[in-house]
Order: C-alpha cells, then sequence, then structure tokens
C-alpha cells in the first residue's frame, strides 16, 4: 500500500476510497481492502458471511475503551458477532500502558476454551509467548487494527505511516508553498503505529514547505494530549498546524485559544467521533479515516472463515479516506462510527 499511495494524489485518495460513500441501500458490504498477501498490494472488493455454521466461541481484546475509536471497534465487533450468530467475550486492558494486563487477559482467553481470538495489541511483542502457546492449542488468531505480523492466522489493520502520510499531503498541499510550522502528536510510544505515523509525517513534508518541528508521543488520553499540545505550544514560537491522533484534535482548539493563537490549523491522522462535528465547523480542517468499525466486522468474519475452513484473505488493509468539509457529508459514517447512542457491550451470548 506504501507504494499505492505514493503514486497518487490527496484528490486521487478521495475518489478511490468510494466504500466510504453512504449506501443507498443501507447493506454492510461490500468494503474495499487492499489485499497485501505475498506484497501484491490488490485493491478488492470484501463481502463477509451471512451466518456461521456453529455458535463458535470468539475472545477479543482491546487496548481499552477510553474514546469513541475503540468504543467503534466494540460495535463493529459486537454487531457482527451477532449478524453472524457467534458467541464473543470482550476484554479490554485500560490502557497503552497496560501490557502485562492484556496478557494475562489473553491467558484468561486461553483457559475459557475459546475457539479463537481476535486481538487489538498493546504489544505483539508482550503477546508472543501467549500467542504461541495459543498457536499450539489450535486457537485461531486474528489481528485488528494494530499492526501484527504474520504470528496471526490473519490480520487487518491500517499502515499508519500511510494514513498519517496521506492528511499531511493534503495540508502540503493546503498550504500552497506557504511557510508552515507542525508538531505532530503520534500518541503512545512503543505502540508501533504512533512511530509509523511519523514516518508517514516525514515522506509528505520532504521538500514541502511545512517544518516539522518535533514529534511529542504520549497515551491517547485527553488530559495527556492536551498537556503535550500545551508544551509544544510553550517550547516553539509560529505554531501554525497541531497534527496528530484524533484525541489531540478534540483538545488542541483549548490549548490554541489559551496560547492566543488564532489562525492555526488542527488535523488527525485517524478519526473518532469526536470528529465529525469538528470537522463539519471547520474547527479540524482535515481527519483520515480508515472506517475501524468495517475492520472488526472483517476481523470477526475472518476469524468464522478460518474455523469453518473457508477461503480467507490473511493480510488486509482498508480503504483510507481523506475526510474535509467539503466531502463529509456524502460519507457512510456508521463505517467509522458506533451509533450515537451505542454504549460499550462485553458479551454477546
Amino acid at each position: 500500500m506504501k507504494k499505492l499511495l505514493a503514486t497518487l494524489s490527496t484528490s486521487a485518495i478521495l475518489a478511490a476510497s468510494v466504500t466510504t460513500m453512504a449506501s443507498a441501500d443501507g447493506s454492510i458490504w461490500p468494503f474495499d481492502v487492499v489485499n497485501a498477501a505475498d506484497g501484491k498490494n490488490e485493491t478488492v472488493s470484501y463481502s463477509g458471511l451471512e451466518k456461521a455454521e456453529k455458535q463458535w466461541h470468539i475472545c477479543v481484546l482491546f487496548p481499552h475503551m477510553k474514546d469513541s475509536y475503540w468504543v467503534g471497534v466494540n460495535y463493529g465487533i459486537v454487531d457482527q458477532a451477532r449478524n453472524l450468530g457467534v458467541k464473543a467475550t470482550i476484554l479490554e486492558a485500560g490502557g497503552y500502558t497496560e501490557a502485562a494486563k492484556q496478557v494475562s487477559q489473553y491467558n484468561d482467553c486461553l483457559a475459557l476454551g475459546v475457539d479463537a481470538i481476535v486481538i487489538g495489541a498493546i504489544s505483539e511483542a508482550g503477546l508472543a509467548k501467549s500467542m504461541a502457546e495459543g498457536k499450539a492449542k489450535g486457537v485461531v488468531q486474528v489481528g485488528v487494527i494494530n499492526p501484527m505480523s504474520d504470528v496471526a492466522d490473519a490480520r487487518i489493520f491500517a499502515n499508519y505511516d500511510d494514513a498519517a502520510e496521506a492528511g499531511a499531503k493534503f495540508l502540503v498541499e493546503k498550504a500552497g508553498g506557504n511557510a508552515m510550522r507542525m508538531v505532530h502528536f503520534p500518541g503512545p510510544q512503543g505502540s508501533g503505529w504512533a512511530e509509523a505515523s511519523t514516518e508517514g509525517v516525514e515522506r509528505a513534508l520532504e521538500g514541502s514547505s511545512i517544518e516539522l518541528l518535533e514529534a511529542k508521543y504520549g497515551d491517547t488520553g485527553k488530559s495527556i494530549q492536551l498537556k503535550l499540545v500545551e508544551d509544544a505550544l510553550q517550547a516553539y514560537d509560529g505554531v501554525n498546524i497541531v497534527y496528530g491522533t484524533a484525541v489531540t484534535a478534540e483538545v488542541a482548539a483549548q490549548a490554541l485559544e489559551e496560547a492566543g493563537i488564532d489562525d492555526a490549523q488542527i488535523a488527525a491522522y485517524y478519526s473518532n467521533e469526536g470528529m465529525v462535528d469538528l470537522v463539519k465547523s471547520g474547527v479540524v480542517t482535515a481527519t483520515v479515516t480508515e472506517s475501524p468499525v468495517m475492520e472488526a466486522r472483517i476481523a470477526m468474519d475472518m476469524a468464522v472463515r478460518i474455523l469453518e475452513g473457508k477461503d480467507h484473505m490473511v493480510h488486509l488493509f482498508p480503504s483510507m479516506t481523506v475526510v474535509t468539509k467539503e466531502n463529509i457529508d456524502g460519507l457512510d459514517l456508521s463505517r467509522s462510527f458506533a451509533p450515537a447512542d451505542w454504549n460499550p457491550v462485553y458479551s454477546v451470548e
């Protein structure tokens, strides 16, 4: 996908992501994905199974559900489990600092005798020993949202370097050659996806009129991100682009107002529900969505396909869209976010 995105302008990325457009009949499927197996990076149309052959028990591990991004992933997992007619047990560790707890939760899943485990990993390295034990026991393992290697039987996750690059390229085009100064807020150091986002930003800004002052890492809690933005605005003069996580974008306006800066742009390289009104109002210039609800649905579908010996793909990237005030009303947001009245569900019987 890196090579694919490198050849596309921002406008082409927008045009290519047709599966995020609103569906006339309200159907879930199909959804465009990039099949990355064997390095082919081929865009294909994915449709899920209608029903599972039996009520498989699938355990699901999340880093946390502290923001609407992961609540949306919860919605996709739960709704797809209900559609397929499978049982789901969902556990969340409480944050990206809780890698040891997630390992313990993985082991709890094995103790339950589940058929499959869908993993939004805090640390793949931390899970490696337990995942080897799960594999030896014949438990199907699927990685979702956060990067995972072929230690899993299948995985779907966004290339966050490509997502961050797409959003940053949009900002470069918007700058129109005018000198700009950016601070990037990638997320928690050591997560893999945060570091990847910085790589994408650096690629996009190379040779451009936007100067990257620093990449400031930290957990995606709102208070932590607010403090990081405040510190950056004190450390650097002339910051006029705040780019980073969706949580960063949610809190950045407050920090900019307190600093007396009224001409800065705010953008995010992934989306949560808070982005919708902020983009529509113009507070946030742009965000990127990889449709995490659909990633969750596909992860559950992959697990069932593997359990039932059906044809399945093993390494997928979701399609991505740069979201702006100009195109947001034409997008099917149910592919990115949970319904407004959705509360996290931890068990599907």
